[in-house]
């Protein structure tokens, strides 16, 4: 067992790492600047079952925010339920391992990060322990502040729309004048579906000049979500699916995990360049309660563990055996890419739209 970290800063005080992690069955480089990671098992042509310790970790700092959008699927508020500072660094501290180091990166959420009243100090806590930190908002509280702040400390801006034209292109300035790597996330759902299809047409190309990319999320029906609004495999949804192999969108695209099954199975996209879900094989999510969960959309509880209760250690390597275990591919679909894909979600089988226990329900192409 070998694992090698490579660190260095520069004199602008931008956290740049060179991260490798080598064993028998896994083996990962990870370069933040870039925010490249190559991933592979024994040799390059196999992939690895899962990390013996997460690449990421996706924390949500908080569940209080002031915006109160209908979509959220924490169903954040006003609440005041922030995480403290000295919670924030026992994480940190439960997530480095003796050999395999810590995380490559984190994603950093809420609620709403920026309304966090120690967020800087949780950015320097992050950066002090050679992670890259990274931020998810809805952009009301970005000013030139924050994005002087921002710039160098952090991998990425990523703000959150589920209107493309409800994006507010002041915020998107402010950040991007100072250098900051500014990424879209847009919801993706049954209401805005024809929407998402003109983006890859290129129909918004002058809003997304400067920007990193747009990263399609697919819509769950949690917290404020609704079950009615969730993707449905209807005419609008196969044109964007038929969009994507033909796309015209000025920045680059990209989709969560939750997409992958579609992406795999309906469009041309080499396999290679594609992760299935992470969730507890590569990534963690940690609220801010100290629950570690696979996934931040898990709300079932059944493999829900807190740190106050278990070591990280234990979490990682014992109590999330059994999810790896039944998160398995039970998709009976004739699929060219089934061997690539982890399957429908084990908690929202509904949004995956290729999983089936019958033969008769896996026609459908």
């Amino acid at each position: 067992m070998q694992s090698l970290g490579l660190w260095h800063y520069t004199d602008r005080n931008i956290l740049a790492v060179k991260i490798r992690r080598h064993s028998k069955d896994y083996n990962f480089i990870g370069d933040t600047l870039s925010g490249i990671t190559f991933r592979w098992g024994r040799n390059f042509k196999e992939n690895p079952k899962y990390a013996p310790w997460p690449e990421l970790a996706d924390i949500s700092i908080s569940n209080h925010c002031t915006k109160g959008c209908n979509y959220c699927y924490r169903n954040s508020s006003e609440n005041f339920s922030f995480m403290s500072l000295e919670d924030y660094e026992y994480i940190l501290n439960e997530l480095q391992h003796p050999i395999w180091g810590n995380v490559f990166q984190i994603a950093i959420g809420g609620g709403e990060p920026l309304e966090h009243p120690q967020l800087k100090q949780i950015l320097e806590l992050t950066i002090s322990k050679n992670i890259v930190p990274n931020l998810t908002t809805n952009g009301i509280h970005i000013n030139s502040e924050y994005a002087k702040y921002f710039k160098n400390k952090v991998g990425a801006v990523a703000l959150s729309v589920e209107d493309i034209q409800t994006l507010n292109s002041e915020k998107v300035r402010i950040l991007l004048k100072e250098s900051v790597k500014t990424n879209i996330h847009y919801l993706l759902s049954n209401r805005n579906i024809s929407q998402a299809v003109d983006i890859l047409k290129g129909k918004y190309n002058e809003i997304f000049l400067g920007l990193n990319s747009i990263i399609f999320l697919t819509y769950k029906p949690l917290g404020r979500g609704s079950l009615a609004d969730i993707l449905k495999l209807n005419d609008n949804l196969k044109k964007f699916i038929k969009q994507i192999d033909n796309n015209k969108c000025s920045t680059r695209i990209g989709f969560d995990a939750c997409f992958v099954p579609l992406l795999l199975h309906f469009t041309k996209i080499d396999p290679i360049y594609v992760d299935s879900c992470e969730a507890g094989f590569y990534s963690i999510y940690i609220d801010e309660k100290l629950n570690v969960k696979p996934c931040s959309f898990d709300n079932t509880g059944i493999y829900s563990f807190n740190l106050r209760e278990h070591s990280f250690s234990d979490i990682w390597e014992n109590k999330l055996k059994k999810y790896r275990e039944n998160a398995l591919n039970l998709c009976n679909r004739k699929c060219k890419n089934k061997k690539e894909c982890r399957g429908a979600c084990y908690v929202y089988k509904e949004i995956t739209h290729c999983f089936s226990e019958t033969k008769e329900g896996a026609l459908y192409v």
